[in-house]
């Protein structure tokens, strides 16, 4: 998969980060990748993952992970109703783990 890298200048910022690219790939996806931080663990990696017309598939989203965070532990997060924030219908978000699990 090809990464392009594009300008998000002009997009709405959801929190506070920092180092954010914005790519397009060569089979329709459009993908953020920040540093976002947090009050509880500081600065954390965060990548979102969008298709205009269907959810990313899953190999892409494995891909784009490797390619973007590289070999750490990563999450999607579902969370609670009031802390949900929708700008996009076929959306994924991953996030660094605050700390690595250690699952063998």
């Amino acid at each position: 998969m090809k990464l392009i890298e594009i300008d998000i200048s002009g997009l709405p910022k959801v929190q506070e980060m920092t180092e954010a690219r914005g790519y397009i790939t060569d089979n329709g996806l459009s993908i953020i990748c920040s540093i976002d931080f947090t009050d509880e663990w500081g600065p954390l990696k965060h990548i979102s993952i969008s298709h205009p017309k269907r959810l990313p598939f899953w190999h892409d989203v494995v891909e784009i992970k490797d390619r973007l965070m590289g070999d750490i532990d990563a999450m999607m997060v579902m969370p609670k109703s009031e802390d949900y924030v929708n700008l996009h219908n076929y959306c994924f978000n991953i996030w660094q783990c605050p700390q690595d699990w250690g699952i063998r």
